[in-house]
Parts: C-alpha cells; sequence; structure tokens
C-alpha cells in the first residue's frame, strides 16, 4: 500500500471518528434532564418550557402545544445553539411538570446520588483519575505518533498529514471532561447552598450537588420558589459562571 492511500485512509478515519465523537459528546448535566419538561430561563428574562431533547450542536425544546405570537405565528419548539449557552440563566425541572415514569425515575436517581453504589463510586473515580492524568497521557501520544512517523512508511504518511493528526487527538482529548473540581468533588451528594447571579443581585439556593461539568452546575431538590411565594420543588443547571457553590448546608 503506497503512501498516497495510505493518506487517503487516514484521512477518511479522521472524519469518522470526530463524526463519531462528536455525536457522544454531550454534557452530562444536561443529559439528567433530557426527554423531561424543563423551563429555560435566559438572561434577557425570556422563557421557553418544552421537553428538552439533547443535541451535540445545542438544545430543542418541544412545546406541548403551539404558541401563537401577536402575528398569529405559531410555533412548536425553541432551538438554542450551542454557541448560545453563554445566555443562559437556568434550566430548570419543575417536580409537577414530571411525569409519573419521570418522578420515579428522578427518585431513583436521587437516590443514587446520596448512596452511590460501588460500581458508580469507582466509575467516578476512574473519570476523575483519566481527567487528571489526561495532559500526560496526550503527551505520550505525541512522542509515540512522532517514533512511528521516524520509523515506519505508515508512521511516514501519517506525520505528513500534521493537520488531520492534531486534529483528531483534540476530538479524543475533548472526549475527556476537562473539568476537575477537588472542592466541588468533596460536596457531590451533599446540600450545598448555590450562589446565582441575576442581573446586579446573588441569589442563595439550598439543592444537593448533583454534578458539575466545565460549563454547567447541576442542583437537585431544590426550593426554587421566591421568599413570599411558597416552596417550589425543583431541580436546577445552571452556568458555572454565573453560579457558585459557596456552602455546606443540611
Amino acid at each position: 500500500m503506497d503512501a498516497a492511500t495510505i493518506t487517503i485512509i487516514f484521512i477518511i478515519l479522521s472524519a469518522l471518528i470526530a463524526v463519531v465523537i462528536r455525536k457522544i459528546k454531550k454534557d452530562k448535566c444536561l443529559k439528567d434532564f433530557r426527554d423531561d419538561m424543563v423551563t429555560l430561563e435566559l438572561l434577557n428574562g425570556q422563557q421557553y418550557r418544552g421537553e428538552l431533547k439533547l443535541k451535540s450542536s445545542g438544545l430543542k425544546f418541544n412545546y406541548s402545544d403551539f404558541i401563537e405570537d401577536e402575528r398569529q405565528l405559531k410555533f412548536l419548539s425553541f432551538l438554542l445553539y450551542k454557541n448560545e449557552y453563554p445566555d443562559i440563566q437556568a434550566v430548570v425541572r419543575y417536580h409537577k411538570d414530571l411525569t409519573e415514569e419521570g418522578k420515579i425515575l428522578r427518585a431513583e436517581d436521587f437516590k443514587q446520588t446520596f448512596q452511590p453504589s460501588r460500581w458508580r463510586k469507582f466509575r467516578r473515580s476512574t473519570l476523575n483519575f483519566l481527567k487528571i492524568i489526561k495532559d500526560a497521557v496526550i503527551e505520550i501520544i505525541n512522542m509515540m505518533t512522532s517514533n512511528l512517523s521516524k520509523t515506519t512508511p505508515v508512521g511516514a504518511a501519517i506525520s505528513s498529514n500534521d493537520s488531520q493528526v492534531n486534529k483528531m487527538k483534540n476530538e479524543v482529548y475533548n472526549l475527556v471532561e476537562t473539568s476537575y473540581e477537588p472542592l466541588l468533588e468533596d460536596y457531590i451528594g451533599e446540600r450545598v447552598i448555590l450562589e446565582l447571579k441575576r442581573g446586579n443581585d446573588w441569589v442563595k439556593y439550598n439543592g444537593v450537588l448533583k454534578d458539575y461539568t466545565a460549563e454547567f452546575i447541576e442542583l437537585i431538590d431544590v426550593d426554587y420558589g421566591a421568599e413570599k411565594s411558597g416552596k417550589i420543588d425543583a431541580d436546577l443547571i445552571v452556568l458555572r459562571k454565573y453560579g457558585i457553590v459557596r456552602n455546606l448546608s443540611e
């Protein structure tokens, strides 16, 4: 097999791998709310309520019924693209909006958060370990590809396409979540106080820290009601740039 053929095959395989990785890589906090009825709150005050469908390029909210504006235009869904995530104030899952099946699944997930199984603990510990050492792993991969390029014809053909090699390595690199926060790890499954920036104010919410990613923090069993409106049970996802876990609570 000549170098040109190897190069073509490598480029095709790289493209396929990149497509697969983008397809499976979704924010794990947002994945917890998929297929549930949620309310999207944006920084500009707009709200959209619909069944959440999570795509690699953004979020889709399917309305339970069409919405009609003053011009009699009818809307059945709302799309929020990934580059618009910084506009999110919160994604709220009100318990009253869950189906009976959804309530059962949420209750099971809530129990696992408080009392994680050995497998769940092992999986989280393993993923956290990979997050810590992934820079070293990438360095090893770089050394291996460099060595192959000097010793084998296949390696030489691959090394002649540095842009494709780097693109594929970056896709694999980004597949592993980049966020590892030791302070937050200690509070997973614990009741905490979240401070959420709303305009010029910081509002405090009490809830159980379910998870976090590079972009989001997820709290469950939150009282999302205003001070004078009474208790409203909900689960909450907020951007880390606007939400900060400050305190352990009870």
